[in-house]
């Protein structure tokens, strides 16, 4: 296909504001590409050339994309940054510049989608010597045969943000949609409610093969090539991740009783959640991200060898731990064993044990659908003694009391608390329900848990902040089932001169004209910016808001009550975000709990 019709597409969906227009219209961009093709416009759209598990980056600096820019048009460096200062968008400074093109090439092609996307995995292959030039001459290529709405998107492409507003569920529903009016060639005279049924219905096949096989490329380019008897070939792959299940919240162990009755208690470690996945000799692992960091934990690598079976996939969170006083690190401790450097080094200093708490596939066999009690059981088999891979430690009760003194005793080990389980649930990938429960200290109260929040825009400085050019930030939730990202405060405080510069400095570069599609609030800040950083929050407590799009009902929101900043937190993604869901049930909990003069819950 050409890029030409993708970009067009793209262009459209960029001016438009309604969520059922812009799935509809990627809708129709899907019905129309070949098959061959899906994978590669899924990973654009996600900001990627490949799944986020195969750590292929497509990100590239400014610079570059400037200097290829320049290179193309014919435009001096100094008029392509000075009209980059003034739109904040290099996809747009390549729209324009294209159109006023100066330099024109004596031989173009049409580019095709096979060529736009041969040349970014070739760019983001490129290093060493010369790989800057190389570089700048493949991005040149493609803005020399490039149309200024081809321009601005292969502009935007390089450096991981497309700026359409489009997540994975957006793309999932469109694929359902597609599905449904293949499947009943009479959609457009079916009533809404007959079209959401059977788009929902869809949308669950496509997202459960999602769910265990965290590659949506594969997924829809099996869709397209076979149809829905494709996600048939779906299944867990030791090397591919599957997407973790998560947990819910409530506050007190009494609660947690009348609503799982006999239950699993598992001790709740503050440390890093991985999934390890092993065939053979081949043994990777994965965090909650899909992101792999094999690399970062070579001694779980070396006990993964001797302890676990030749083909599994486990689930666990690795801690560094004190050999000498039988103490947990704290998290701060364990957050500097993330990294690509030094590694051999810090593994030494602080060196990491992993708890395993699930199974999702041993000796070939699947496990996910199998309740809880036989994966612990499984688990509890297939692992073998040592120092370095154990088991989380793990309670059977139906005792409030018991859950009560058992959560007590892990927090005064230095853990966050305890995760309480249902005995016959299966394995729930990718989603939150109440199969997992989590009973942590901070919930024991008032709002002090914190949540990660999306930044969407921000104020200028006001008094001494005048010269930072910041001084306050809209920030947001992320809404799972609608794919947006609805406001939730507007943060002032707990950001230091130095963080104050450290953002202006990065959202100053994401900055937009306008509202992002997939934003919703009525408030309106100095500037608009890309949704792609996340902060942690603290507030005093969840309260009704008219200002705030969060769970919005009749005009009435939820906002957070003095909120703070806790820290800026690079390596998490808007996904992963706090949800709309989340922030409900955080609020309901917030209204049934009070606390006695010790701090503790009381009904």
């Amino acid at each position: 296909m050409k890029f030409k019709t993708v970009a067009d597409y793209f262009d459209k969906i960029e001016n438009i504001s309604s969520r059922l227009e812009i799935t509809d219209l990627l809708s129709e961009l899907f019905e129309r590409l070949p098959a061959g093709e899906t994978k590669k416009i899924i990973y654009l759209l996600q900001g990627k050339i490949a799944p986020t598990f195969e750590g292929k980056e497509i990100g590239f600096g400014e610079k570059l994309i400037a200097e290829g820019i320049a290179k193309a048009t014919g435009f001096t460096r100094k008029e392509v940054d000075a009209l980059f200062s003034k739109k904040g968008d290099l996809g747009e400074v390549a729209e324009e510049l294209i159109e006023k093109k100066q330099q024109g090439s004596l031989f173009t092609d049409d580019l095709t989608i096979e060529k736009v996307f041969f040349n970014l995995e070739k760019m983001s292959r490129t290093e060493g010597t010369g790989s800057q030039e190389l570089k700048k001459k493949l991005l040149a290529e493609l803005f020399n045969s490039a149309t200024p709405a081809e321009a601005k998107f292969i502009a935007r492409i390089p450096l991981g943000n497309i700026r359409l507003g489009i997540g994975d569920p957006t793309i999932m529903d469109a694929f359902a949609i597609m599905f449904g009016k293949k499947q009943n060639k009479q959609w457009s005279e079916l009533k809404e409610e007959e079209q959401r049924k059977i788009k929902i219905a869809l949308r669950e096949r496509i997202e459960s093969a999602y769910n265990i096989h965290s590659d949506l490329g594969t997924v829809c380019f099996k869709l397209k090539e076979k149809g829905l008897t494709g996600l048939d070939d779906i299944s867990i792959t030791p090397g591919t991740p599957i997407r973790p299940a998560e947990a819910e919240r409530l506050p007190t162990a009494k609660e947690i009783i009348e609503k799982l009755g006999k239950c699993a208690v598992e001790a709740k470690y503050d440390g890093f959640r991985v999934q390890l996945s092993k065939k053979g000799d081949n043994i990777k692992i994965f965090s909650r991200q899909s992101e792999e960091i094999t690399k970062m934990f070579p001694e779980i690598i070396e006990a993964a060898k001797k302890q676990l079976p030749k083909e599994c996939i486990v689930e666990g969170e690795a801690l560094a731990y004190n050999e000498a006083t039988q103490e947990f690190y704290p998290f701060q401790i364990t957050i500097q064993r993330k990294r690509k450097y030094d590694v051999e080094k810090k593994a030494k200093e602080y060196p990491l044990k992993l708890f395993l708490f699930d199974v999702a596939l041993a000796d070939g066999e699947n496990m996910i659908s199998k309740p809880f009690k036989e994966r612990r059981k499984k688990l509890e088999t297939i692992l073998k003694k040592g120092d370095i891979i154990t088991l989380s430690d793990i309670l059977i009760t139906d005792k409030a009391e018991e859950l009560e003194r058992f959560f007590e005793e892990k927090v005064g080990d230095g853990l966050e608390g305890i995760m309480a389980k249902d005995l016959n649930a299966e394995y729930t990938a990718g989603a939150r329900k109440y199969a997992w429960i989590k009973l942590k200290r901070s919930y024991k109260g008032s709002l002090s848990d914190t949540i990660d929040t999306i930044i969407i825009g921000y104020y200028k400085g006001k008094g001494k902040r005048t010269q930072f050019g910041l001084g306050a930030l809209l920030v947001g939730v992320y809404n799972a089932k609608k794919d947006v990202i609805e406001s939730i405060a507007k943060i002032g405080t707990g950001m230091t001169e130095d963080i104050l510069k450290e953002l202006e400095a990065l959202l100053s570069k994401t900055i937009m004209k306008k509202k992002p599609n997939n934003v919703v609030t009525a408030l309106k800040p100095d500037y608009w910016v890309s949704p792609q950083y996340i902060i942690e929050t603290r507030a005093d407590e969840i309260t009704k808001s008219p200002l705030h799009a969060c769970a919005q009902k009749d005009g009435i929101g939820l906002a957070l009550r003095f909120p703070r900043m806790i820290k800026f937190s690079s390596d998490k993604k808007i996904h992963t975000a706090t949800t709309t869901e989340e922030v409900i049930k955080m609020f309901e909990i917030q209204k049934r709990v009070s606390m006695d003069e010790y701090g503790y819950a009381k009904k």
